[in-house]
């Protein structure tokens, strides 16, 4: 695959390029600096010499050039497109239009190194230029890059590039695919809704009739349910339709819980668009509201009918949110035992977040999720070794108003910190597993009041009729049963 980038100078394309061309484990290259390399000196020195026609043909026969390299981003020179042969040749390659208008563009223009804007009113020459060329440019597949950063346009450019065939993870729970491009399919959803910041990103990618949700934990409320159900009657939702939700976890939870009560049922479908939600909250039919300030206290279990994942989206999160769904992605290698020492290995490519390896993980994750819950579908029985590091998660997230992400990372290093002291589990166990939880967070240091937390532990769902909290017990990777634990003992470690 050859992925080239076009628009005006200032764009964003090298920038945009090298951060795609390392999601994707391609090569690099930027035909401007490779002229200059050939050339040894600048392109306005270049054009001082030797004029902007004898530029113009060194970038035409590198662009040829180029064409018999593979698995390479290409930024290209802003007036490649002015030559119709270039356009030509563009056209049967994987091009995409970075736009942005003139006024932002003279935000972003150094003109001492740019010749043709060298000198005189530059936001003048560039919209001169701009005049000259956008006809050309608007030959191409385009994303807008205003309002974006750059994570946020390499996910959209991806977008552009891939329309892979879904790949369906094999299971007996629910329907679920996977694959490069399957984001795509959010335009062909008839009663979609999202939150504010997907919308901002992506909302291109929707029908004109999605319904907007604010971010985060906020959306789990009776409130936004009442919501959900005065939209849907509004809009002659029937018992035979099929709604949507297009967000992280905390929007397919109430999504999910609104699809399952809503006329007592009707059809749901995700496309989870955070880490988190991808391995965790979209799969395996756990649907919840918050209330009284307790986590998912109210919620039914319903499948949903589809899972749509396309791992090209989580180059747009932040870095916060990313490294909190990792976690949760960590935790099912932890599970499973499958994955972990690639996890281990390619921390690396890992946290530069590419496609591929976490495509491969990210399946992983969902296959064994659904293997527990094919086993328990109603959280009675084995399904609760899924919340390893959640029992104390919850009470960090709780009380600290920190990252979900974050707090079960707390939780993960508290419980296997508690089962050590307990003389249940080595030692050398905790210390790899905090190795790795270190990488992802700095520190992972906390501290609580012993009442708040003996309150919170009993009030969660976890707590047995005589008070005691069921948990998980990993002993190593891939091996791991249940315990009851004494809620006052457990504190302490959190404390």
């Amino acid at each position: 695959m050859r992925v080239f980038l076009v628009g005006m100078m200032g764009s964003g394309k090298s920038t945009v390029g090298k951060l795609l061309a390392r999601s994707l484990g391609m090569g690099f290259f930027d035909t401007d600096e490779e002229i200059e390399r050939r050339e040894g000196k600048s392109i306005t020195q270049i054009f001082k010499d030797e004029g902007e026609e004898y530029f113009r043909k060194l970038e035409k026969s590198l662009l040829k050039e180029i064409l018999n390299s593979d698995n390479v981003v290409v930024a290209t020179g802003g007036g490649v497109v002015l030559d119709p042969e270039n356009r030509t040749l563009l056209q049967r390659e994987k091009t995409v239009f970075l736009y942005a208008s003139v006024e932002a563009l003279v935000k972003r223009v150094d003109p001492t190194v740019r010749p043709l804007i060298a000198a005189g009113e530059v936001e003048k020459k560039l919209r001169d230029i701009w005049e000259k060329r956008r006809h050309f440019y608007m030959e191409f597949p385009q994303v807008n890059t205003e309002n974006l950063n750059p994570m946020e346009v390499v996910a959209k450019v991806a977008l552009k590039v891939f329309d892979e065939d879904p790949i369906e993870i094999p299971n007996s729970v629910h329907p679920v695919f996977i694959g490069k491009g399957i984001f795509n399919r959010v335009s062909r959803e008839e009663h979609v809704f999202t939150t504010k910041n997907v919308f901002r990103i992506y909302g291109d990618c929707f029908p004109g009739s999605a319904y907007i949700l604010p971010d985060g934990e906020v959306v789990k409320s009776f409130d936004y349910v009442r919501r959900c159900y005065d939209h849907l009657i509004e809009n002659d939702v029937s018992k035979g339709n099929t709604i949507t939700a297009v967000g992280g976890g905390a929007l397919t939870d109430m999504v999910g819980f609104v699809a399952a009560t809503f006329k007592r049922g009707i059809g749901v479908r995700f496309f989870p668009t955070t880490l988190l939600a991808q391995v965790d909250a979209a799969i395996g039919g756990k649907n919840g509201i918050d209330h009284a300030g307790i986590k998912n206290v109210i919620g039914t279990v319903r499948m949903p009918d589809e899972v749509m994942i396309d791992p090209l989206v989580l180059l747009s999160l932040d870095d916060e949110r990313y490294r909190e769904g990792l976690v949760e992605l960590f935790k099912m290698c932890l599970l499973s035992g499958r994955g972990y020492e690639t996890f281990r290995e390619k921390m690396k490519e890992i946290l530069k977040r590419r496609v591929d390896v976490l495509q491969e993980l990210i399946t992983v994750a969902v296959e064994e999720k659904l293997k527990v819950v094919s086993l328990d579908h109603n959280d009675t029985g084995i399904r609760k070794i899924l919340n390893l590091g959640h029992t104390v998660g919850h009470v960090v997230e709780v009380l600290s108003g920190v990252s979900h992400g974050f707090a079960v990372a707390v939780g993960i290093d508290r419980e296997l910190r508690f089962f050590v002291r307990k003389g249940m589990i080595e030692k050398s166990l905790y210390e790899e597993v905090k190795e790795i939880l270190s990488r992802l967070f700095e520190s992972l240091e906390m501290d609580f009041s012993q009442d708040r937390v003996m309150k919170t532990l009993l009030n969660d769902k976890k707590a047995t009729a005589d008070s005691l909290i069921d948990m998980p017990l990993l002993l190593r990777p891939g091996e791991v049963s249940m315990v009851k634990v004494r809620p006052e003992e457990l504190a302490e470690v959190i404390v």
